[in-house]
């Protein structure tokens, strides 16, 4: 009977509602969208490293060869330079009870004596140039003295020879009984007397001779006992020049620019206190342009290639305000740099990875020198810190998700 009264009825038909419809659209729309963002949409990967910029030459840095105290500061901050000009003067006095300042009274000291061996050297010469003129004067006086000896002999010649014939004509009368014993005794004296003197007179020249030469020989020598004299002193004065410039170098010691560039990162003032294993100033040598230098740990160099994009934050320029900026990776070092060889810079910022590990050098070419800031273009400077994005690799997003199975197959087959 039932069954009578529902064929006479039809079949019973439930009519969905409009709002099933509506979730049914909905679903497969977000359905639709989901597979649309998975196969359409690219997700790229990144490497997040820390790094600094620095000039493409490199900065130079300019320490204190020892500890002391700065007297003198000749440049500032961004001040050009040239090679070979005084930058700073730094000061290594020490001081003692007995003499104050123990430097100061050694190049005092010095000093002193440099000064009398001077004197000694102007003494000196005007010694030899007094000699020397002396010479002069006693062997013109000696050649005049020679001349007059000279005539005296041949006058004393004369005379004996007188003498010798006065002789023989008294000899001859005495045999002749004209003359008595002793007026040829007479005679014969007188010729003794002259020719005696004679002798004197040659015996007399002969010692102005040896007096001529001598003094002849002591003139030629002059010059060579003034050369060697001087020559003694001048090496004694070299030797305590060479100590007193050694004295001012420890006692005061004058730093100068390494390089043309300019002066950056001034951390001195004048009466401060310098160590010699920390920096007092960086000098950019002229031209140089900057790049980022990144660091890296291990784990995420693997997948690091020159010419992939960076992105760039520099902590001076907050990128919510001023954006990302662009770079290349133009090297990557092959070879780590480990704690024990890090510097003090690079091991803080190796600590930011939260482990002492080595790192890897990355270096990266800027797009651009500057950055507005304002509206104002702000210069780069060497030193900036930064956080940057290395754009590794761009996949869609079902390729990662499905990254595991194309490890296994090794290929995207879709």
């Amino acid at each position: 009977m039932v069954e009578h009264q529902s064929q006479w009825l039809g079949t019973v038909l439930l009519e969905p509602k409009i709002t099933h419809w509506m979730f049914a659209s909905l679903a497969l729309l977000a359905t639709a969208a989901v597979l649309g963002m998975l196969f359409f949409t690219s997700y790229t990967r990144k490497a997040h490293i820390n790094g600094w910029l620095v000039p493409q030459q490199g900065l130079v840095r300019v320490f204190a060869p020892q500890a002391g105290v700065i007297t003198q500061v000749h440049v500032k901050e961004g001040m050009e330079v040239k090679k070979g000009i005084p930058l700073l003067a730094v000061s290594t006095e020490m001081q003692s009870e007995a003499f104050g300042g123990t430097r100061k009274e050694i190049v005092d000291r010095l000093t002193k004596r440099r000064n009398s061996m001077a004197e000694e050297r102007i003494t000196q010469e005007q010694f030899f140039s007094q000699q020397a003129a002396d010479l002069v004067r006693r062997i013109a006086a000696l050649e005049d003295e020679q001349k007059h000896l000279t005539k005296e002999i041949d006058l004393q010649q004369t005379q004996l020879k007188l003498n010798e014939q006065i002789e023989e004509r008294m000899r001859a009368l005495r045999t002749r009984d004209i003359v008595t014993e002793p007026r040829r005794e007479e005679a014969e004296r007188e010729r003794i007397q002259q020719a005696a003197r004679l002798q004197g007179l040659e015996r007399t020249q002969a010692t102005l001779r040896r007096e001529h030469l001598l003094m002849k020989a002591s003139l030629r020598e002059i010059p060579l006992r003034r050369l060697t004299q001087l020559a003694e002193i001048d090496r004694n004065v070299a030797a305590l020049e060479q100590e007193l410039a050694e004295a001012e170098a420890r006692r005061e010691i004058v730093i100068m620019a390494p390089q043309d560039g300019t002066v950056t990162g001034l951390q001195i003032e004048r009466g401060g206190g310098v160590q010699p294993s920390v920096p007092l100033m960086n000098i950019v040598p002229s031209g140089a342009t900057l790049q980022a230098q990144l660091f890296s740990p291990s784990r995420a160099i693997g997948f690091l290639r020159e010419g992939q994009r960076v992105l760039l934050r520099y902590e001076a320029f907050p990128y919510q305000k001023f954006g990302f900026h662009e770079g290349v990776v133009i090297s990557v070092s092959r070879s780590a740099v480990s704690p024990a060889e890090m510097t003090q810079q690079l091991a803080g910022l190796s600590a930011l990875y939260g482990a002492n590990e080595p790192v890897y050098r990355i270096t990266v070419d800027l797009k651009q020198q500057t950055l507005v800031a304002y509206g104002n273009p702000m210069p780069l400077q060497p030193g900036m810190k930064l956080e940057a994005d290395v754009l590794l690799e761009s996949r869609r997003l079902v390729e990662w998700m499905l990254e595991p199975l194309f490890s296994i197959s090794g290929k995207w087959t879709g």
